[in-house]
């Protein structure tokens, strides 16, 4: 069968998403043509996918970076679309791929959403923050939502669930794992180690997500990105302990009985489905045997144990700029604990101040978004000067 060949744009292409992407594309060189690649610092990687995909054009974060990778090498640099955000715009503007994958981390994630579904493209997402703080800005773009395929493995489940059945849906349930410290007192945690904290029982992640598991923001953010992708209002979105993670999402229909989603804990699964859309396509790396689901567990979700996702809870329905203010205060208390600067549950501290102190204001613009960000950014190097980053 002849297929056309889907223009595709990786942004975050050396990270673990991007290079789960990158694996599954280079693996079906008629289905796909890469177009452009995008990376942070990771020059080595970089190099590597370029010379793999000689046609794509590339972005790097900044000038020194491009200076590390293309060298004297003048056929290199004449592939450089630009640096920073100028140059993930350029790979996603002129032309237009059929479809973006973002695997970028932060807040920088969210224009190269925005500019991407503004131009009708598909998007691959697994950029937390374009949904955490910038769902309000998605909303507004015509056909945008419908254009997202989540690559989060609880929304791709809960996608794959609701095809369907979306009005005889009452409830979307998301899986947790409990991360390292599951059935550990987060009170009594103010002492673990960076490699504790990443030290993941059942995903690999980048370093940031591992974090955000550890405490269960990440479960808080997942709800947002869930309300924000399929329209549940908030009370109609729970959380329960699984940690096998094999069952990765539900659904509880009107009769009461529930829908799962159940499938390895592996990445390329949801990113093969977001590629291949809307074609299913076999998983050339292994399906879960019976017996592999020989003891499936699931346990209460208590909130009340996980400071980090009430506060989560609490800015996603004050709405506005507060998840904003969540995400920036997450993304830099995150950074200064990897660095050793701040204990673990410092982070959950600096949260809850940034949002104390935060009065929300409706999001009528990414400007808006990125003006809540620089405030809540500034206003923890002002609490915490050496410690916080602007």
């Amino acid at each position: 069968m002849e297929y056309k060949r889907r223009r595709v744009v990786v942004l975050g292409s050396t990270g673990s998403i991007g290079t789960a992407a990158i694996e599954i594309l280079s693996a079906a060189p008629e289905r796909f043509e890469v177009a452009g690649i995008a990376a942070g610092g990771n020059v080595e990687r970089l190099r590597a996918q370029l010379a793999a995909f000689p046609e794509a054009r590339f972005a790097v974060r900044d000038d020194a970076v491009l200076t590390r990778l293309t060298g004297s090498d003048a056929d290199l640099a004449r592939r450089c679309a630009g640096t920073g955000g100028c140059g993930l715009a350029a790979l996603i503007d002129d032309p237009a791929p059929d479809l973006v994958v973002n695997a970028l981390v932060g807040i920088a994630g969210l224009e190269p959403s925005v500019l991407a579904l503004e131009a009708g493209c598909l998007l691959a997402l697994a950029n937390k923050e374009s949904l955490v703080a910038g769902g309000d800005v998605i909303a507004r773009i015509e056909g945008g939502a419908q254009r997202i395929l989540p690559v989060d493995s609880e929304h791709f489940s809960l996608s794959r669930c609701l095809q369907g059945r979306r009005e005889d849906s009452l409830e979307l349930v998301l899986t947790a794992s409990g991360g390292p410290f599951h059935g550990r007192d987060q009170a009594g945690l103010g002492a673990v180690t960076v490699e504790e904290v990443l030290a993941h029982p059942t995903w690999k992640m980048g370093n940031k997500v591992t974090v955000d598991s550890a405490h269960l923001l990440n479960k808080g953010l997942e709800v947002i990105e869930a309300h924000q992708l399929f329209g549940f209002p908030y009370e109609s979105i729970s959380v329960v302990i699984h940690p096998q993670s094999l069952v990765h999402g539900m659904i509880r229909l009107t009769d009461g009985s529930f829908i799962a989603h159940v499938g390895p804990a592996d990445m390329r699964l949801p990113l093969m489905s977001a590629l291949y859309h809307p074609e299913m396509t076999p998983f050339p790396w292994g399906a879960l045997a019976l017996h592999e689901l020989d003891r499936l567990e699931f346990e209460r979700f208590e909130p009340q144990r996980y400071p980090a996702y009430v506060l989560a809870l609490e800015a996603a329905r004050a709405g506005g700029t507060a998840p904003a203010v969540l995400n920036a205060a997450d993304e830099t208390a995150v950074a200064a604990f990897l660095e050793e600067k701040i204990g673990f549950l410092t982070i959950v501290d600096w949260i809850e101040e940034a949002l104390a102190a935060h009065t929300a204001k409706p999001v009528a613009s990414i400007g808006d978004v990125m003006a809540a960000d620089r405030w809540t950014r500034e206003f923890l190097a002002r609490r915490h000067p050496g410690a916080g980053a602007p």
